[in-house]
Protein backbone atom coordinates (compact mmCIF):
# COMPACT_ATOMS: atom_id res chain seq x y z
CA UNK A 1 0.00 0.00 0.00
CA UNK A 2 1.11 2.87 -0.96
CA UNK A 3 2.11 5.33 2.48
CA UNK A 4 1.48 8.48 1.50
CA UNK A 5 -1.29 10.62 2.61
CA UNK A 6 -3.91 10.36 0.21
CA UNK A 7 -7.58 12.57 0.17
CA UNK A 8 -9.06 9.44 -1.80
CA UNK A 9 -8.69 7.07 0.90
CA UNK A 10 -9.55 9.81 3.74
CA UNK A 11 -13.13 10.20 1.91
CA UNK A 12 -13.92 6.59 1.19
CA UNK A 13 -12.85 5.88 5.17
CA UNK A 14 -15.53 9.10 5.93
CA UNK A 15 -17.97 7.52 3.60
CA UNK A 16 -17.17 3.97 5.14
CA UNK A 17 -18.42 5.13 8.45
CA UNK A 18 -21.79 6.59 7.39
CA UNK A 19 -22.54 3.63 5.70
CA UNK A 20 -22.22 1.47 8.26
CA UNK A 21 -23.98 4.04 10.77
CA UNK A 22 -26.55 5.68 8.69
CA UNK A 23 -29.32 4.50 10.81
CA UNK A 24 -27.70 4.92 14.21
CA UNK A 25 -26.68 8.00 13.34
CA UNK A 26 -29.78 9.47 11.87
CA UNK A 27 -31.44 7.73 14.99
CA UNK A 28 -29.24 9.44 17.20
CA UNK A 29 -29.80 13.07 16.12
CA UNK A 30 -33.33 12.52 15.62
CA UNK A 31 -33.43 11.93 19.54
CA UNK A 32 -30.83 14.44 20.23
CA UNK A 33 -33.03 17.05 18.08
CA UNK A 34 -36.14 15.86 20.48
CA UNK A 35 -33.99 16.78 23.79
CA UNK A 36 -33.07 20.08 22.44
CA UNK A 37 -36.64 20.93 21.96
CA UNK A 38 -37.58 19.57 25.34
CA UNK A 39 -34.73 21.29 27.14
CA UNK A 40 -33.01 24.06 24.66
CA UNK A 41 -31.62 26.43 27.66
CA UNK A 42 -27.88 27.72 25.97
CA UNK A 43 -26.33 26.62 29.18
CA UNK A 44 -28.24 23.08 29.45
CA UNK A 45 -27.89 22.52 25.60
CA UNK A 46 -23.81 23.20 25.92
CA UNK A 47 -23.60 20.63 28.82
CA UNK A 48 -25.43 17.76 26.48
CA UNK A 49 -23.32 18.52 23.43
CA UNK A 50 -20.39 18.30 25.78
CA UNK A 51 -21.38 15.09 27.56
CA UNK A 52 -22.74 13.75 24.68
CA UNK A 53 -19.60 14.60 23.06
CA UNK A 54 -16.98 13.05 24.57
CA UNK A 55 -19.25 9.75 24.85
CA UNK A 56 -19.10 9.95 21.05
CA UNK A 57 -15.07 10.63 20.94
CA UNK A 58 -14.61 7.82 24.07
CA UNK A 59 -16.44 4.53 21.54
CA UNK A 60 -14.44 5.98 18.47
CA UNK A 61 -11.44 3.34 18.98
CA UNK A 62 -13.62 0.73 21.49
CA UNK A 63 -12.80 -1.75 18.25
CA UNK A 64 -10.01 -2.27 19.53
CA UNK A 65 -11.30 -3.74 22.81
CA UNK A 66 -11.74 -7.09 21.12
CA UNK A 67 -8.99 -8.56 19.28
CA UNK A 68 -10.76 -9.72 15.75
CA UNK A 69 -12.11 -6.22 15.12
CA UNK A 70 -8.93 -4.19 15.87
CA UNK A 71 -6.61 -6.60 13.55
CA UNK A 72 -9.77 -6.08 10.73
CA UNK A 73 -9.33 -2.00 11.56
CA UNK A 74 -5.65 -1.95 11.36
CA UNK A 75 -5.65 -4.33 8.33
CA UNK A 76 -8.08 -1.65 5.99
CA UNK A 77 -5.67 0.00 3.47
CA UNK A 78 -5.43 3.53 4.81
CA UNK A 79 -2.23 4.50 6.97
CA UNK A 80 -2.64 5.66 10.54
CA UNK A 81 -2.69 9.36 9.81
CA UNK A 82 -5.48 8.85 7.85
CA UNK A 83 -7.29 6.83 10.25
CA UNK A 84 -6.76 9.49 12.87
CA UNK A 85 -7.51 12.49 11.01
CA UNK A 86 -10.85 10.57 9.65
CA UNK A 87 -11.78 10.01 13.33
CA UNK A 88 -10.81 13.54 14.64
CA UNK A 89 -13.33 15.22 11.93
CA UNK A 90 -16.19 12.72 12.70
CA UNK A 91 -15.48 13.58 16.53
CA UNK A 92 -15.06 17.17 16.28
CA UNK A 93 -16.34 18.90 13.10
CA UNK A 94 -19.20 16.17 11.95
CA UNK A 95 -20.22 16.23 15.42
CA UNK A 96 -20.17 19.69 16.64
CA UNK A 97 -22.13 20.80 13.44
CA UNK A 98 -24.01 18.38 13.73
CA UNK A 99 -25.17 19.00 17.33
CA UNK A 100 -25.68 22.70 16.67
CA UNK A 101 -28.28 21.95 13.95
CA UNK A 102 -29.94 19.82 16.42
CA UNK A 103 -29.95 22.11 18.86
CA UNK A 104 -31.05 24.71 16.40
CA UNK A 105 -33.98 22.88 15.15
CA UNK A 106 -34.97 21.42 18.53
CA UNK A 107 -34.97 25.13 19.76
CA UNK A 108 -37.19 26.26 16.71
CA UNK A 109 -39.71 23.54 17.67
CA UNK A 110 -39.71 23.68 20.88
CA UNK A 111 -39.69 27.67 21.58
CA UNK A 112 -43.04 27.64 18.93
CA UNK A 113 -44.49 24.57 20.13
CA UNK A 114 -44.56 26.08 23.88
CA UNK A 115 -45.95 28.99 22.65
CA UNK A 116 -48.70 27.15 20.81
CA UNK A 117 -49.89 25.20 23.94
CA UNK A 118 -48.94 27.80 26.65
CA UNK A 119 -50.41 30.73 24.81
CA UNK A 120 -47.28 32.52 24.71
CA UNK A 121 -45.15 34.92 22.62
CA UNK A 122 -41.36 34.10 23.25
CA UNK A 123 -38.90 34.66 20.67
CA UNK A 124 -36.52 31.65 19.58
CA UNK A 125 -33.39 32.19 21.87
CA UNK A 126 -29.92 32.14 20.25
CA UNK A 127 -27.56 32.74 23.22
CA UNK A 128 -25.95 29.33 22.60
CA UNK A 129 -24.38 31.31 19.51
CA UNK A 130 -23.40 34.29 21.71
CA UNK A 131 -20.26 36.01 20.37
CA UNK A 132 -20.07 38.92 22.95
CA UNK A 133 -19.69 38.47 26.86
CA UNK A 134 -20.02 41.71 28.54
CA UNK A 135 -20.14 42.48 32.10
CA UNK A 136 -20.89 45.06 34.68
CA UNK A 137 -19.11 45.60 37.31
CA UNK A 138 -19.39 48.31 40.56
CA UNK A 139 -20.00 51.87 39.35
CA UNK A 140 -21.23 50.39 35.87
CA UNK A 141 -18.08 49.78 34.97
CA UNK A 142 -18.08 47.63 31.65
CA UNK A 143 -15.37 44.66 30.41
CA UNK A 144 -15.48 42.45 27.59
CA UNK A 145 -14.17 38.69 27.98
CA UNK A 146 -13.77 36.32 24.81
CA UNK A 147 -16.87 35.01 23.30
CA UNK A 148 -18.40 32.62 24.34
CA UNK A 149 -19.02 30.68 21.18
CA UNK A 150 -15.62 30.63 20.84
CA UNK A 151 -14.92 29.73 24.12
CA UNK A 152 -17.38 26.35 24.02
CA UNK A 153 -15.58 25.32 20.95
CA UNK A 154 -12.05 25.52 22.67
CA UNK A 155 -13.73 23.75 25.48
CA UNK A 156 -15.42 21.17 23.02
CA UNK A 157 -12.02 20.45 21.21
CA UNK A 158 -10.08 19.75 24.45
CA UNK A 159 -13.07 17.48 25.85
CA UNK A 160 -12.81 15.63 22.36
CA UNK A 161 -9.05 15.22 22.32
CA UNK A 162 -9.12 14.18 25.89
CA UNK A 163 -11.38 11.48 25.49
CA UNK A 164 -10.22 10.50 21.84
CA UNK A 165 -6.84 9.94 23.41
CA UNK A 166 -8.22 7.44 26.51
CA UNK A 167 -10.72 5.96 23.28
CA UNK A 168 -6.93 4.75 22.15
CA UNK A 169 -5.39 4.07 24.91
CA UNK A 170 -7.93 2.35 27.14
CA UNK A 171 -9.15 -0.90 25.59
CA UNK A 172 -11.72 -1.27 27.33
CA UNK A 173 -14.42 1.02 29.28
CA UNK A 174 -12.30 3.82 28.18
CA UNK A 175 -15.08 6.83 29.02
CA UNK A 176 -14.75 6.11 32.91
CA UNK A 177 -11.08 5.43 32.86
CA UNK A 178 -10.71 8.57 30.97
CA UNK A 179 -12.14 10.51 33.85
CA UNK A 180 -10.82 9.34 36.17
CA UNK A 181 -6.74 9.76 34.91
CA UNK A 182 -8.27 13.16 34.51
CA UNK A 183 -9.54 13.48 38.10
CA UNK A 184 -6.17 11.72 39.54
CA UNK A 185 -4.35 14.52 36.91
CA UNK A 186 -7.14 17.51 39.32
CA UNK A 187 -5.63 16.46 42.45
CA UNK A 188 -2.29 16.61 41.90
CA UNK A 189 -2.28 19.90 39.76
CA UNK A 190 -4.42 20.96 43.07
CA UNK A 191 -1.80 19.55 45.39
CA UNK A 192 1.48 21.26 43.46
CA UNK A 193 -0.68 24.53 43.98
CA UNK A 194 -1.11 23.97 47.83
CA UNK A 195 2.38 23.46 48.08
CA UNK A 196 3.04 26.20 46.23
CA UNK A 197 0.80 28.62 47.91
CA UNK A 198 2.36 27.47 50.82
CA UNK A 199 5.90 27.80 49.77
CA UNK A 200 5.17 31.28 48.55
CA UNK A 201 2.67 33.27 50.57
CA UNK A 202 3.04 30.93 54.09
CA UNK A 203 -0.97 29.69 53.58
CA UNK A 204 -3.02 27.45 51.85
CA UNK A 205 -5.71 30.22 50.94
CA UNK A 206 -4.78 33.69 49.06
CA UNK A 207 -8.06 35.30 51.22
CA UNK A 208 -4.89 37.07 53.49
CA UNK A 209 -2.80 38.14 50.61
CA UNK A 210 -5.74 39.33 48.11
CA UNK A 211 -4.84 43.23 48.87
CA UNK A 212 -1.22 42.78 48.14
CA UNK A 213 -1.99 41.19 44.89
CA UNK A 214 -4.82 43.56 43.73
CA UNK A 215 -2.14 46.28 43.42
CA UNK A 216 -1.29 44.68 40.86
CA UNK A 217 -2.08 46.03 37.57
CA UNK A 218 -4.57 44.16 34.89
CA UNK A 219 -2.39 46.44 32.43
CA UNK A 220 0.57 44.83 33.99
CA UNK A 221 3.15 43.54 30.95
CA UNK A 222 3.73 40.56 33.21
CA UNK A 223 0.15 39.61 33.47
CA UNK A 224 -0.49 40.30 29.81
CA UNK A 225 2.37 38.19 28.77
CA UNK A 226 1.21 35.00 31.12
CA UNK A 227 -2.21 35.41 29.89
CA UNK A 228 -1.66 35.23 26.53
CA UNK A 229 1.22 32.27 27.32
CA UNK A 230 -1.63 30.73 28.83
CA UNK A 231 -4.14 30.98 25.69
CA UNK A 232 -1.35 29.84 23.59
CA UNK A 233 -0.48 26.58 25.31
CA UNK A 234 -4.22 25.98 25.40
CA UNK A 235 -4.91 25.96 22.09
CA UNK A 236 -1.14 23.97 21.20
CA UNK A 237 -2.86 21.16 23.87
CA UNK A 238 -5.25 20.38 21.44
CA UNK A 239 -2.74 19.10 18.50
CA UNK A 240 -0.53 17.92 21.27
CA UNK A 241 -2.70 15.37 22.47
CA UNK A 242 -3.64 14.55 18.56
CA UNK A 243 -0.40 14.14 17.91
CA UNK A 244 0.09 11.62 21.07
CA UNK A 245 -3.21 9.81 20.27
CA UNK A 246 -1.37 9.09 16.67
CA UNK A 247 1.52 7.37 18.18
CA UNK A 248 -1.05 5.49 20.42
CA UNK A 249 -2.22 4.25 17.39
CA UNK A 250 0.67 3.48 15.68
CA UNK A 251 1.87 0.99 18.54
CA UNK A 252 -1.63 -0.54 17.85
CA UNK A 253 0.51 -2.39 14.71
CA UNK A 254 2.78 -3.99 16.79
Amino acid sequence: MNTTFSFNRLVLLLKRYFIENKNKELMYWGILTLVFAITHQADTAKMIIYIMGFIFAAKQFKIFAYTPGGMHYLLIPATHLEKLITTILLSTVYFFIMSLLSYSIGNIIGTNVGNILFGLSSPVSWDLFSFSNVHTMGNNIHFMQGSPFVEMIITFLTIQSIFLLGSVYFKRSSAGRTMLGVFAIFMVLGIIELILLKVLFGTTSLNSNMISLSTISENSPTLIALKYLYEVLSYLFIPFLWIVTFFRLKEKQV
